[in-house]
């Protein structure tokens, strides 16, 4: 069970991350949820934003989840914490190839040159 100040954490969410004010309220209450081996790395995001790099489950850290799967800090550290219970599910997301997102771009007319 992770401590941190509920308020916080929303006040964080909606005015730093865009969060609504309902969406910001639902995370900052689930957090408390996640493995509490998460403590010291929602610590330091609190603290100054920084994104710790020391928790790594099969070589997964939480800058890679948030690269890979373009998440922000709540998405990777939810994710890491379901890493932490199945240490398998960070060996299939290691193989998963990364998502990469960008400019819809129309078909290419093949009457151009």
């Amino acid at each position: 069970m992770l401590k941190y100040d509920a308020e916080k954490v929303k006040e964080i969410l909606i005015h730093e991350e865009g969060y609504s004010e309902l969406k910001a309220e639902l995370f900052s209450e689930t957090l408390v949820n996640l493995h509490e081996d998460l403590q010291p790395a929602l610590d330091q995001w609190l603290k100054d934003r920084t994104i710790s790099e020391e928790i790594t489950v099969e070589g997964v850290t939480l800058k890679m989840i948030m690269e890979k799967d373009r998440e922000n800090f709540i998405g990777a550290l939810t994710a890491m914490s379901v890493f932490i219970k199945n240490p398998d599910s960070a060996k299939d997301f290691l193989d998963q190839p990364t998502i990469i997102r960008g400019p819809f771009r129309k078909p290419r007319d093949r009457n151009e040159s």
